[in-house]
């Protein structure tokens, strides 16, 4: 693995090397009258005798623009463009990695504009909104959004699937000013026909005030807006797949838009563990483009058992003022989706539990499970961001999500433990079915200032009285659901040291549970002032009926049954305060913003619960004071980079709960018990963090961040572990001494433009925590000193979209130590995991895919490696490559064995699990398409 990382890194340092040997041409725009610079023209590169551009770009504050990377000895036209002025046209040729300047190009003004044709450069600047116009280039006829972004200037498309422009991150793409088919932005980029296309739009999304006071906090957005006609389309996908060892798979979706609606319906089935959560996820992974090496949609080597799932979903939105405007929403989305699962699962495990001594304290399982789930649930959003009361100016959001669920369990569980004074054995067979009902409903209100909008603040009064300056907003969520659980469990449990804790019981459950939550939120904001008032109500009833069938007859378990209602009350004021407190801005040069953010709040905390067992009734009261304070500053130098940097404090405070308090023992599990304790205090948290940000304000330049926080526990909870004969019982103990819990964080994203249209992209993430955790293990206390380790390191490299590979590597590492002296209890684990994935373009039809990863898991003496390895090949036909036939293969080593361990504070278990396991699948999709019609 070093060797392979060795020649990795030196093959990327050869890359860079080859950035400084190209070609490059460069020059000033100047306005012939005046002599003043032009900002933001459009310099375009056109091949002689060609109408498709090959570069483009804009002048930056200075007038100035730089490209790199043309070809040599080929003649080229480069066109300056600036609106109100001619345009300016030069050919040129340059020779093998020659530089070319040209100076000061001097630009005519047009005295009469309707001599002028308009004529949409290849890209400009449009007020604040940047354009590229997408029929200046030129691509091949199934093209499609993500091939037109990869020419852009200032715009990466990354390896994982990720989109920046001059470094910042664009989450959000949308189409003519909404959603499209979803808010994946795959779905517009690699299913949307490059044809199809007028315009790409990058803009900052941020409202008057936020530009106001962090003008360089940028938070991009992407639009695309459509041609005339092309709203009208369909696309989709349908496939069929056949495998050995009885595997199948099946999915097909349609997606049809026409004027102001867009409708899916979707459909996937499948007994190879891909597990499909939503629409979105099946559009993403059957896109016309292809996911490549980014499926998120796979056979899942990792999970445990075998699952047949069958998803079937729809998708509903009206647009009902159809404007296109990206910040004017008024529109209406539904989303149906059902889901069934039925899987089967097997484990064998061993568990070692800590102990005071070194003794050998282990225990191992056995289980078998079938489960049969049932999922239906459907949400309807409603967005009207431009209502109107009186002459305020509102936004308003509406939700509501229902959902169902069916599940039938059963599973037969043997555990057998060998614990100093216990030796026993515990059968159990349970068999249970469970329903939950779910309604969620929230809304958003926010009405605006006189003269005031979602995009716009009123700072200034003006002729406006103080009461017309407020901005008022109303945060309403309501959650009602219930429960409804039967279970049926035979357990029989055999003490080998004494015959009299042996017991048999068959105990049928009947627990019923309601709950209701509603939150309320009230904001007022007035320039640096926001006050908030936040009331919280939780209340739930619960019927719990358990009888135990002793012979033929059936006996009430007084113990488990009961009959309680819980409610508890928060209530949350707080006033906030954010003020600019230093802006210094050099024109064309730098600026520095530094802000200061305060918020002054309390936590009033009452909650009741009677019950019919009377060590359940319980009242507590809490009040809690929570402060913030915090420092921002942003730091632009203008073309060059810009870095944030941030300072938090914040304390808040934490409550027991009941069940930590009186928790309810069901003695059928006879090994194991949870006592909790009698009386617990609050626990308070202190949390300071420091975090700074860097960008580089370039297509490939450099971005990374960097945080450090430290948070503080007085009063904290921890297990008290006890072993007496026959059993293993936990209590929760309150901790005096202070426990402290330090991280570090930080992320680097380069991307690398290596010749003409080969791009390297190069992402690394860690984390590193520690900290000290007290804990008693028969009544000797010990204070666990515990770090963690966190190590990622991705790499794609792309040529245009013909060939892709990534490199992708994650470590894991943790440790504890006993710091009172007891070694007994002290371990170090590690987990490795190297994927290298690659996706190959033969032709424009045929194409190759593999993977591969490789794990490895160590913790003491235990040790184990597999390396599962995964490979495709699919082929398009017809004119518009509709039709597809695939070949993969998977886990073609044989190496999933399903082993597989777990740390946990008390315990280490190792063990093995049911999982996929080698299979070949040949399938055949179609892919319908058309936009315009």
């Amino acid at each position: 693995m070093s060797y392979t990382f060795i020649r990795y890194i030196l093959i990327t340092l050869c890359c860079i090397g080859t950035l400084n040997a190209q070609t490059k041409i460069q020059g000033i725009a100047i306005d012939t009258l005046y002599k003043n610079i032009l900002r933001s023209a459009s310099v375009s590169i056109y091949e002689k005798g060609k109408e498709s551009v090959e570069k483009v770009t804009l002048t930056d504050a200075y007038g100035k623009f730089v490209v790199n990377d043309l070809t040599a000895n080929k003649p080229y036209l480069l066109e300056l463009r600036y609106q109100g002025f001619q345009k300016f046209l030069q050919e040129f040729m340059l020779s093998k990695n020659e530089e070319k300047d040209f100076g000061k190009i001097h630009m005519a003004f047009v005295e009469n504009q309707l001599e002028e044709v308009e004529v949409i450069p290849p890209v400009r600047m449009n007020g604040d909104t940047l354009e590229f116009n997408a029929d200046a280039f030129q691509l091949d006829s199934n093209a499609v959004v993500e091939d037109l972004l990869r020419k852009l200037p200032g715009v990466v498309v990354w390896g994982d699937g990720s989109l920046t422009y001059n470094g910042r991150e664009i989450p959000n793409v949308l189409v003519n000013g909404k959603e499209f088919f979803g808010s994946d932005k795959a779905i517009v980029l690699q299913n949307l026909s490059k044809d199809a296309v007028k315009k790409l739009q990058v803009y900052d999304k941020r409202n008057e005030k936020e530009k106001k006071e962090n003008p360089h906090d940028v938070k991009y957005e992407m639009n695309v807006a459509l041609k005339k006609g092309k709203e009208n389309m369909y696309f989709g996908n349908a496939s069929v797949g056949l495998g050995t060892t009885k595997r199948y798979q099946q999915h097909a979706n349609f997606n049809l838009a026409k004027n102001k609606s867009q409708f899916t319906l979707g459909y996937s089935g499948n007994n190879s563990n891909k597990n499909l959560q939503n629409m979105d996820q099946l559009l993403r992974n059957t896109s016309f483009k292809g996911v490549g090496i980014n499926a998120d949609f796979d056979s899942d080597f990792l999970s445990t058992g075998i699952n047949n799932q069958h998803v079937l979903g729809s998708r509903y939105q009206y647009d009902i003022i159809g404007t296109n405007e990206v910040n004017r929403k008024h529109n209406i989305i539904g989303n149906v989706l059902s889901r069934w699962d039925h899987i089967r699962t097997e484990s064998h495990s061993t568990t070692t539990l800590l102990s005071e001594e070194h003794n050998n304290n282990t225990r191992t399982n056995n289980n078998q499970n079938e489960n049969h789930r049932q999922n239906q649930q459907m949400d309807l959003r409603y967005t009207n961001t431009g209502g109107k009361i009186k002459e305020r100016q509102n936004s308003f959001t509406a939700n509501i999500n229902a959902y169902h669920q069916k599940n039938q369990d059963e599973s037969d569980d043997i555990t057998q433990y060998n614990y100093e004074g216990n030796h026993a054995e515990n059968t159990a067979n349970n068999n249970s079915n469970n329903q939950i009902r779910r309604l969620n409903f929230s809304s958003k209100l926010d009405v605006y200032g006189v003269n005031s909008s979602p995009n716009m603040r009123m700072t200034s009064k003006g002729d406006k009285s103080f009461w017309q300056l407020i901005t008022y907003g109303v945060l309403i969520n309501s959650d009602i659901s219930q429960q409804n659980n039967r279970n049926e469990r035979k357990s029989t449990y055999i003490n080998y040291d004494n015959d009299s804790l042996n017991r048999n019981d068959h105990r049928f459950y009947d627990n019923k549970l309601d709950q209701q939550t509603h939150d309320i939120q009230l904001t007022a904001n007035y320039n640096d002032w926001r006050i908030t008032q936040k009331i919280s109500y939780y209340h739930t009833n619960t019927d719990n009926d358990v009888k135990n069938l002793i012979g033929n007859q059936f006996e009430q378990n007084t113990d488990l049954s009961h009959i309680s209602t819980f409610n508890r009350v928060q209530y949350m004021p707080a006033i906030h305060y954010s003020k600019n407190i230093g802006y210094t801005n050099m024109d064309g040069r730098y600026s520095n913003s530094t802000n200061l953010n305060m918020s002054l709040g309390s936590r009033f905390h009452n909650e009741k619960n009677s019950s019919s067992l009377d060590y359940r009734n319980l009242e507590q009261h809490f009040g809690t004071f929570i402060p913030k304070i915090g420092i921002n500053n942003y730091y632009t130098k203008n073309g060059k980079y810009y870095m944030s940097s941030a300072l938090n404090f914040e304390y808040d405070e934490e409550y027991p709960n009941l069940d930590r308090l009186r928790p309810i023992y069901d003695n059928s599990h006879v090994a194991f018990r949870y006592f909790g304790a009698e009386h617990l205090n609050k626990t308070s948290r202190s949390r300071i963090t420091l975090s700074n940000n860097y960008n580089e304000q370039r297509q490939h330049g450099y971005s990374g961040s960097v945080s450090l926080g430290l948070t503080l526990y007085k009063n904290g909870l921890t297990d008290s572990i006890v072993y007496v004969p026959g059993q293993q019982q936990n209590y929760v103990t309150q901790i005096t001494d202070l426990m402290k819990l330090y991280y570090f964080s930080g992320n680097l994203d380069k991307s690398y433009l290596i010749g003409k249209n080969q791009t390297l992209n190069m992402q690394f993430r860690g984390n590193l925590n520690w900290g000290n955790k007290f804990q008693y293990m028969d009544q000797e206390k010990q204070e666990m000193l515990h770090n963690a380790q966190n190590i990622e390191l991705e790499s794609y490299y792309t040529l245009v979209d013909r060939y892709q590979i990534g490199w992708t590597n994650g470590w894991n590492r943790y440790s504890r130590y006993n710091k009172l002296g007891n070694s007994n209890n002290d371990y170090v684990s590690n987990y490795w995991s190297s994927g290298l994935s690659m996706s190959y373009s033969l032709t424009k039809r045929w194409q190759i895919n593999s993977n591969a990863t490789s794990r490895l898991s160590t913790s003491g003496t235990y040790k184990d490696h597999a390396l599962i390895w995964n490979a495709n090949t699919s082929y398009r036909m017809m004119k518009g490559n509709n039709l597809e036939v695939k070949l993969a293969a998977y886990d073609l080593l044989q190496e999933n064995k399903g082993l597989y361990l777990f740390n946990g504070p008390t315990e280490f278990t190792q063990g093995y699990r049911n999982n996929l396991t080698q299979y070949f699948m040949l399938s055949l999709s179609y892919f319908p398409r058309k936009f315009g019609f």
